[in-house]
């Protein structure tokens, strides 16, 4: 059996397995759980509207200061778009580092400085 080296590149079945597994991925972090978080959170609506009015009365000037109606959705809001930024992002740069370890390993050369707009300028 001949053996192949460790360093190659990627068959087309290993990159379409590798993109179906990446595409699992994101489903499951950037739909299925926002959305059980947001149905959880609401499911706990009451006691969130008391964790943050309890948070405010302990700010500077928020003594006197009533949560207002949709306080609790707006900071459910901001948690779960924090959250897929954060998922999203650290995919972009992932997918950047690897192509960079890629593209060194192969001995390839990175991008050329512009030097104008021209040729033979």
């Amino acid at each position: 059996m001949i053996k192949r080296p460790a360093q190659t590149e990627l068959t087309w079945v290993k990159a379409v397995l590798v993109g179906m597994a990446i595409t699992i991925f994101l489903l499951i972090t950037l739909a299925w759980i926002p959305s059980y978080y947001t149905y959880w959170w609401s499911s706990r609506d009451a006691s969130a509207i008391k964790i943050i009015q309890n948070v405010v009365h302990h700010l500077p000037g928020g003594k006197h200061h009533t949560i207002q109606p949709y306080t609790s959705t707006r900071v459910r809001d901001a948690i779960s778009m924090g959250y897929q930024t954060t998922v999203f992002a650290a995919l972009i740069v992932g997918a950047y580092v690897w192509g960079e370890r890629r593209r060194r390993r192969l001995g390839q050369r990175g991008a050329d400085e512009v030097k104008g707009y021209l040729p033979g300028k």
